[in-house]
């Protein structure tokens, strides 16, 4: 972890399959799930079930409908809020496995997450809005900016001080890729957006059991995580075939 710090970005000191096939993504992708389930789980409950408690109880004492507008712009503020804690936290984590064998504890990954927060919040943000405008113009320009833009979460993870346009550095990663990252990600995308609508339909009765509402999210959140798992691993697969090319 010292050592992390010093040099402010994460060795990949370890080799990773290239990225080739969606199939074989979305296998390891599963396996490493799994395997560091209790880290991910631990990892993302301890941010986000505070996190989630107490926008909801903000939202209760500002007497905000919970199946309103305001509410839902709260929660979607919230999730970038504590998404940019987790992301790095859960990076830095995956990658102590990669080079051990076994993820790092949830408090020294947590570290490096708040190390990279306020970086990864400003690159979420800019992510947003850059994916949004782009897909208020048309749907599919949208998805290009999402898919271009995927690693930027993992870049500033990763490379942190190294890399000063994490944006540009994930446009560069996807370029020649867009349709295999695309059917990579895209039945995790579905998976996420089943689970919303499942939390939304189990929320409607939310002005009763907030607490509930909450709950409901935040173990949703643990699953999603399957996506950072896939996006690290296709990035580490491409980042590992840009350096072999460089090899003499």
């Amino acid at each position: 972890m010292d050592r992390d710090f010093r040099n402010g970005f994460l060795e990949l000191n370890f080799d990773s399959p290239r990225f080739e096939s969606p199939l074989a993504v979305l296998a390891a992708s599963l396996r490493l799930f799994f395997a560091a389930f209790p880290f991910l789980a631990v990892t993302t409950l301890a941010v986000f079930l505070p996190g989630k408690l107490a926008i909801h109880f903000a939202c209760y004492l500002l007497n905000v409908p919970p199946d309103g507008f305001l509410s839902y712009l709260a929660l979607e503020i919230g999730d970038l809020f504590l998404g940019a804690l987790v992301a790095p936290a859960v990076v830095y984590g995956l990658v102590q496995y990669c080079r051990k064998g076994k993820t790092a504890p949830a408090g020294e990954s947590l570290r490096w997450g708040r190390r990279q927060w306020l970086r990864t919040l400003g690159n979420k943000i800019k992510v947003e809005v850059t994916v949004t405008l782009w897909g208020a113009l048309l749907f599919i320009p949208g998805i290009v900016a999402m898919i271009r833009l995927i690693f930027t979460d993992v870049v500033v993870a990763i490379e942190a001080d190294g890399q000063q346009d994490p944006m540009g550095r994930s446009r560069e990663l996807t370029q020649g890729h867009g349709w295999r990252i695309f059917f990579t990600l895209l039945p995790l995308s579905l998976l996420d957006l089943v689970g919303m609508f499942l939390v939304m339909d189990r929320g409607q009765g939310a002005e009763h059991s907030r607490a509930m509402f909450a709950l409901a999210e935040t173990v949703l959140s643990v699953p999603e995580q399957l996506g950072t798992v896939a996006i690290l691993l296709i990035y580490l697969g491409l980042v590992q075939r840009s350096v072999k090319k460089l090899k003499p």
